[in-house]
């Protein structure tokens, strides 16, 4: 008696939603702000907190059925975009010299808050899966 874990492949949109790390399109943006000098005050402000809510909503989708490599490449993933997220407040706080805007703090707590609640939504649907508990 044991337990075996098979992953399956997942395919359509699902697939290639599961794939892709969205939390990086939060610091692509901040960083493209940045260079163009765009205000963030705004609309384009509204549109990046718009896309952090929907981009937080897709992360934790993605996250509720994860084969063991989905979810090792998840927490990678998660990772790299916390200790991205952090070096660019760093950068502009001792680099530019500039106190961060609400705009980046939001940032970074949506990227943290993603890098937390998505590996215990990942565990629980195993543990669902595995009938743990019943």
């Amino acid at each position: 008696m044991g337990v075996s874990v098979d992953s399956k492949p997942v395919n359509g949109l699902v697939g290639v939603i599961s794939k892709f790390p969205w939390m990086m399109l939060v610091i692509v943006y901040l960083i493209v702000v940045e260079q163009l000098g765009i205000e963030m005050t705004g609309t384009p402000g509204f549109i990046f907190v718009g896309g952090v809510v929907v981009i937080l909503f897709v992360e934790t989708f993605k996250a509720m059925d994860l084969s063991p490599l989905g979810f090792f490449w998840d927490q990678l993933w998660a990772i790299i975009c916390v200790a991205l997220a952090s070096g660019l407040i760093a950068y502009l706080y001792f680099v530019e010299g500039r106190d961060p805007t609400f705009y980046h703090w939001i940032g970074l707590a949506v990227i943290i808050a993603d890098a937390v609640i998505n590996p215990l939504n990942a565990f629980r649907s195993a543990l669902r899966n595995f009938d743990v508990g019943k």
